[in-house]
């Protein structure tokens, strides 16, 4: 099993990264600018859930940080009570620039869609990868910038039942300190 460390060691590199993804549906596009931040990855594990552990329940940034150097330990963090709700995600969570990079479905998020869901997000990503259905929710940020809202393998429900699929046209890889850019899909030509 891969461990919260391994979720900050594979997050590192997506903080300097940024994707640009165009997307259509019925003579319709859209562009989605997906970015990347500390705090993020801290709701991605779901750290959240992990009430009876009070040095997570401070700066999501700060915390990211303080596991990456060693001052909060996985075996802290893995003694929670809790642990066993998010061991999955923290499992799954490494392989999240995979899969951004492949070229699966996107959807367009309905909440509505889904009756027991709470969560909000505009679109919903979903790749089968070791086994298993991961869904990736992006919400909006402003204009056409996106942070990843939730993060999580399927259990009961498949969040993409119900929800219309949009068809990728384009998707590019930004490294924003070199500003290299690698074009991973283009049917646009």
């Amino acid at each position: 099993m891969r461990n919260v460390l391994d979720c900050i060691n594979a997050f590192i590199p997506l903080l300097s990264t940024e994707y640009e993804l165009v997307l259509g549906r019925k003579g319709v596009s859209v562009t989605l600018r997906i970015s990347f931040d500390k705090k993020d990855c801290f709701h991605l594990m779901g750290l959240q859930y992990l009430v009876d552990r009070p040095e997570l329940s401070r700066d999501r940034g700060r915390v990211f940080d303080e596991i990456a150097d060693g001052t909060i330990t996985i075996e802290k963090i893995e003694s929670s009570d809790f642990y066993n709700k998010i061991e999955q995600r923290v499992h799954f969570l490494p392989l999240l620039e995979q899969m951004i990079d492949s070229n699966d479905t996107v959807f367009k998020y309905n909440k509505k869609a889904n009756v027991y869901s709470m969560i909000e997000a505009d679109y919903l990503r979903k790749n089968h990868m070791e086994g298993k259905n991961l869904f990736l929710f992006l919400s909006n940020d402003e204009g056409d910038n996106y942070f990843c809202r939730s993060f999580f393998p399927e259990e009961k429900m498949d969040y993409s039942k119900n929800q219309a699929s949009w068809t990728l046209l384009y998707k590019k890889k930004i490294d924003l300190s070199t500003r290299i850019e690698t074009v991973l899909y283009n049917r646009i030509k």
